[in-house]
């Protein structure tokens, strides 16, 4: 993509993300990329790629293409280049304060609305360490007797999460809060939904790149002695928050399923259920307190 030439048409754009990207991706990976890109930044409709082909790009839209193209080269996460994600029935707005919503966690949603798809009365919940708010907005949207609460520190998160409950128009309450300190938290709740922290630093030689150097590390890691920190400030918290017969539902690092049932077992409060996730490896908790 020659800056200094005026134009480019919309096909010479695409086959120049083609040859430019193969060697790192496949070429049905990339024409995501591009349609993604073509739709959600330069607001044309990527039905043209085949229909109008010919299309002229002006030299601002072609810059555009051009910027991201370095950045994907960089293995720069596509969600962050473009601003949003589609999560279920939402599309979220993302950048790098808050993690990338992953599959695995639609899992636990679903698993969330599968349990109190028949309920009648409001059920109080809370998400902790709620980032874009992809597990806080999706409970409200698919099941409006939830009453949420989103939880998180920083106030430039919290306003990630307003700005998609406004986007999606869905109500929900942020509360400022650190998850180090949960059990001041004043707030009782039928219902607890948490994907916190929890790699360690030995697993960061597994990790892409496109995590490991834009992705908020807070959202991601654990200190390597205390991998279970944030499981066991929630379960602190929801000895004597969490209503009786109340559900909790975590999102796990499966390298530590048995040390946190341990854990889980310490308390004599709950009942465990285990699910896996689409790779095969247990991949959420769902606790029911019995006592």
């Amino acid at each position: 993509m020659d800056a200094k030439s005026a134009k480019m048409k919309l096909i010479e754009a695409r086959n120049h993300y083609r040859a430019t990207l193969g060697k790192y991706y496949t070429t049905a990976e990339i024409d995501f990329y591009f349609k993604s890109i073509v739709s959600t930044v330069l607001k044309i409709d990527p039905l043209l790629i085949a229909l109008q082909p010919d299309l002229e790009l002006d030299v601002s839209k072609k810059n555009h293409l051009t910027r991201i193209l370095k950045a994907l080269l960089q293995e720069q996460p596509l969600q962050y280049l473009v601003g949003q994600v589609a999560f279920r029935k939402l599309n979220l707005k993302v950048n790098p304060k808050v993690l990338i919503p992953r599959p695995e966690t639609e899992e636990l949603v679903d698993w969330v609305l599968e349990d109190y798809a028949d309920i009648r009365n409001h059920v109080e919940v809370i998400d902790l360490g709620s980032g874009s708010g992809c597990i806080a907005l999706s409970l409200k949207k698919e099941q409006p007797l939830f009453q949420v609460y989103a939880l998180d520190l920083q106030m430039e998160i919290l306003e990630v999460i307003k700005e998609n409950a406004l986007l999606n128009q869905l109500e929900v309450s942020c509360i400022s809060w650190d998850m180090n300190q949960l059990e001041k938290l004043e707030l009782k709740v039928d219902l607890i939904v948490s994907n916190p922290p929890y790699i360690t630093p030995q697993e960061k030689n597994e990790m892409k790149k496109n995590v490991l150097d834009y992705e908020p590390h807070q959202a991601l890691f654990v200190p390597q002695e205390k991998p279970l920190l944030f499981y066991q400030k929630i379960l602190n918290y929801a000895q004597t928050k969490l209503k009786f017969g109340g559900k909790i539902y975590f999102e796990i690092n499966p390298l530590f399923e048995s040390e946190l049932e341990t854990l889980i077992s310490s308390f004599g409060l709950y009942s465990l259920k285990k699910r896996k996730d689409i790779f095969g490896k247990v991949r959420i908790f769902r606790l029911e307190k019995i006592k």
